[in-house]
């Protein structure tokens, strides 16, 4: 039988996972939480999902949070990013402005990149560098902070070198790092090192094997590779994990059309 981590224990080891040592009054963390322990839980929860991309998931744990506790302001800034652009979307950016008064300045400097209006690319990349380089700068202990000031640096190759930094930080403290994992996969197929990247998502597999996501990216990379079969196996893994997984039911649908099933 599989063993669950009670919720209280598995939000508070994500955070600190993400902030090292969040209790500590001297540092200067995102100051995710708030007073109601299941929403802070379900934050923790939202987070884990959203960093591994289980992004159904994670919408539903942060839209959770804010039926519990509408005061999250990280939780409205997720659901920014996560929800389609129209009406939705705006209120989840209009709350995290206003719900981010007060806080500290990485927190207010997490919500400033929905101020960020430029299409998907590299511009987009350097814009949002910047401000992860200011919450780095600001608390270089918070691993949130620190993956996506990795994952945004200038080159892919300054990528992967900054996240082979941070996974050895967060194994060497007991920290998870799944999904650094996952990263560095798609970084170094994105590099022609096809082995490597082959190597790290196998290796994402068993640091997270009841995830819904790993066998999605292997999955991705057999299709890539055009190993349709291998492919359809794991793209049906994911699913056996969670039935809802919408990458997985397309990408299933591709395949048995490309293979006459």
């Amino acid at each position: 039988m599989k063993k669950v981590l009670p919720v209280f224990l598995l939000v508070a080891t994500l955070i600190s996972s993400c902030n090292n040592n969040p209790s500590s009054t001297d540092r200067k963390y995102i100051e995710w939480l708030g007073d109601n322990d299941v929403a802070n839980a379900m934050v923790g929860k939202g987070m884990f999902h959203f960093l591994n991309i289980e992004y159904e998931k994670a919408y539903t744990f942060f839209s959770g949070a804010i039926e519990v506790d509408s005061s999250l302001f990280a939780s409205h800034v997720v659901l920014a990013w996560l929800t389609p652009d129209g009406e939705t979307d705006e209120m989840h950016k209009s709350m995290a402005r206003e719900l981010v008064k007060g806080k500290n300045e990485t927190s207010n400097l997490m919500v400033s990149l929905l101020d960020i209006d430029l299409p998907a690319g590299e511009e987009r990349i350097a814009k949002r560098h910047e401000i992860w380089s200011k919450m780095h700068e600001i608390e270089p202990d918070g691993r949130f902070i620190h993956y996506f000031y990795a994952a945004t640096k200038p080159t892919l190759q300054e990528r992967i070198d900054e996240l082979k930094v941070l996974l050895e930080k967060n194994k060497n403290s007991g920290s998870f790092y799944a999904h650094i994992l996952n990263r560095l996969g798609y970084m170094h197929y994105g590099t022609g090192e096809k082995a490597a990247a082959k190597s790290y998502f196998e290796r994402y597999l068993e640091a997270y094997p009841e995830g819904y996501n790993p066998p999605d990216s292997m999955a991705e990379f057999f299709f890539n590779e055009k190993q349709y079969e291998k492919a359809l196996e794991y793209y049906n893994d994911s699913l056996d994990k969670f039935r809802f997984s919408i990458s997985a039911i397309n990408k299933v649908k591709e395949i048995n059309e490309l293979l006459g099933n």
